[in-house]
């Protein structure tokens, strides 16, 4: 609201002499003012006038002014502005810069950002050397002898934030209601391991997972940390955005957790990749398949268990799967045998379904 106050201030006036017919005198008088303190005024020119908006602790006022910015918007950091008269008041507003730039609406409305996520890696920790030999039996294509490896245990944190205003965020963990800003909660969860080798271990087990909701002026941030003994799974994290204590808008979506991972050789694996690059272009087929032929359809399943360095080598054995799965009955069973090690799940062959060109055609896909 505003402060009444007498001020100060400097008058102007004609006042011409003998020997200047164009002086101009001032004098200080004390005038009664309503003053406001501005954290920002905008001035949108429209000719010689300018509609100006200004907040003053979360309330925007409004007034017309003459104009030096005939067309166009200009945001000012204001500080304090005295009138001859109360502003008119039209409503709420957010008196950060930040939140009058989160978006084109207008400064009064409700707003939420998309959900924005990533998963970083806080501490990894070699725990375990070893070697292991790939057979004829137990490897898949493009990888058979002495492969050295290290098990290495990830401590990693997945961050969910929105830019807000006029709203409180409600986030969510596994559909779960967060409702302190802090604490570990219980969760059910498919967990994956590497070990033992070749194709690891899964178990659906109940996890514990730290977290912290981190609330600033405009922004909500959620952090959920996991423990590495879970191994490798994905969580679900979802915000509801609330005014009044009515729904404005929701979000969900999904990250990985990388818990224990088997890392073998750059080197060994740089070339597997090229010979898995090779073996998918001499599988590859010259035409597309006819209506009524079968082709393999990939489940998108597949891609929540890929971590990023290995999603080349699952391109290369989708496409061989799809190429082979007909005419060279032992590479498609080999390829799929690798596919399982390189996701980490025993059992892929649920994720893969024979489908007709009649209706789908024949995709591998990329991400």
């Amino acid at each position: 609201m505003p402060i009444e106050k007498d001020v100060d201030e400097r008058h102007y006036f004609w006042c011409p002499k003998w020997y200047w017919p164009f002086a101009v005198c001032s004098r200080i008088r004390r005038v009664h003012k309503w003053c406001y303190n501005f954290a920002w005024v905008r001035e949108t020119g429209y000719g010689v006038a300018s509609h100006m908006e200004g907040c003053e602790n979360g309330t925007l006022f409004t007034w017309t002014d003459f104009s030096i910015n005939l067309f166009g918007s200009t945001t000012h950091p204001a500080g304090e502005m005295c009138f001859d008269s109360p502003r008119s008041s039209e409503g709420r507003c957010d008196p950060s810069a930040t939140g009058l730039q989160a978006s084109g609406l207008s400064p009064s409305k409700p707003f939420v950002s998309n959900l924005a996520s990533d998963v970083r890696e806080l501490k990894s920790t070699v725990v375990e050397t070893g070697t292991f030999e790939f057979t004829l039996e137990s490897g898949g294509l493009c990888q058979q002898g002495l492969w050295p490896w290290k098990r290495t245990l990830h401590e990693q944190v997945i961050t969910a934030s929105v830019a807000t205003r006029f709203v409180s965020i409600q986030w969510y963990i596994a559909g779960i209601p967060i409702v302190n800003n802090s604490g570990t909660i219980s969760i059910s969860a498919f967990c994956r391991w590497p070990f033992p080798l070749p194709k690891g271990r899964s178990q659906i087990r109940v996890v514990q997972v730290r977290y912290e909701i981190i609330t600033e002026n405009n922004k909500s941030t959620l952090n959920v940390f996991n423990d590495p003994a879970d191994g490798s799974y994905s969580l679900s994290i979802g915000m509801s955005a609330l005014e009044n204590g009515k729904e404005y808008a929701s979000a969900y979506t999904s990250e990985t957790f990388s818990g224990e991972t088997c890392d073998f050789d750059p080197e060994q694996l740089r070339r597997m990749k090229e010979c898995l690059r090779k073996l998918r272009d001499d599988t590859a087929k010259s035409k597309r398949p006819k209506p009524g032929e079968p082709v393999v359809i990939f489940s998108e399943e597949i891609w929540r268990f890929i971590r990023e360095e290995r999603k080349e080598s699952v391109n290369s054995l989708l496409e061989i799967i799809a190429n082979t799965f007909q005419d060279d009955p032992e590479t498609f069973t080999r390829a799929i045998n690798q596919l399982e090690q390189e996701i980490g799940l025993a059992g892929v062959s649920r994720l893969i379904k024979i489908g007709s060109a009649e209706k789908e055609q024949k995709v591998v896909l990329q991400r």
